[in-house]
């Protein structure tokens, strides 16, 4: 038996295929332009929408020595743009430039507001005559610092300011037992070591184990010593195994030369 095969008609066309692809590619070309030109004009329709002007403008934080009104005046003074548009990093940079402020965080909340919130720089103690110490040991210029003298003072010949306010908070933090508080810390040229404490108590520290020659004193402090603080003119810390106590004329004069410490040990 023979078998015919029957060839059906072919509609397949090569070129209107090509024409059809053409066709699609330019229109698939002319919708991605069409929405990404929709993309950009509303896009921008909608920041304008959202960057409105700023209406509230809210400054907090604990004070002692910043005022309120002189950091929204601050901040006033900084606004150029929008909720949007507003230049945060650049406010942020101009406020920190303050000599009292540490440290700033700022925030847009919606629709209109902007909120910065302000850490006080903390003045720990007076660097020499003039100029103060934050605890990081940064030194800041202030004019007005009539309600600072109290802070002990620092003078340093020797090392960074650094070195000086991380040595104070140390000595401080370890004399806590004893209820002394330094008044002043000094550091000489070839970098020794002296302080003084109330009750007009002044310690020589020499340049080395400084912490350690603070616990012995602490030891012979609760021993007994404490009880003559009012009598202590100096406490020479620099031998390697115990102190050295030098009285007030004042204290010598009442006792006829002598004065007697019970249960006090001179080593620890």
């Amino acid at each position: 038996m023979t078998k015919r095969m029957v060839q059906g008609a072919n509609f397949n066309n090569p070129s209107k295929k090509r024409f059809s692809d053409r066709f699609y590619e330019k229109f698939l070309r002319l919708v991605m332009v069409v929405v990404f030109v929709a993309v950009i004009v509303g896009g921008e329709y909608i920041y304008k929408q959202i960057d409105t002007p700023l209406s509230r403008i809210i400054v907090g934080g604990e004070f002692k020595h910043l005022q309120k009104e002189e950091l929204a005046n601050l901040v006033n003074g900084q606004i150029d743009g929008g909720f949007l548009s507003m230049n945060l990093n650049q406010l942020r940079d101009q406020l920190q430039g303050h000599p009292w402020v540490h440290e700033v965080s700022i925030r847009r909340e919606w629709p209109s507001t902007l909120k910065v919130e302000v850490v006080e720089e903390v003045p720990i103690a007076r660097l020499g005559k003039q100029g103060f110490l934050n605890r990081l040991g940064d030194q800041l210029e202030i004019s007005d610092n009539s309600n600072l003298q109290s802070l002990p003072v620092l003078r340093a010949e020797f090392g960074s300011t650094q070195d000086m306010v991380q040595q104070y908070q140390l000595l401080a933090e370890l004399l806590i037992p004893t209820s002394l508080k330094l008044t002043e810390l000094q550091r000489d040229s070839v970098g020794a070591w002296k302080a003084s404490a109330a009750p007009g108590i002044r310690l020589v520290l020499g340049r080395d184990e400084i912490a350690e020659k603070i616990r012995r004193l602490v030891i012979v402090w609760q021993s007994g010593l404490s009880l003559q603080s009012d009598n202590i003119e100096t406490i020479d810390l620099r031998y390697p195994n115990g102190l050295a106590v030098s009285w007030k004329e004042s204290a010598l004069a009442r006792t006829d030369g002598q004065i007697l410490l019970k249960n006090v040990s001179s080593s620890a």
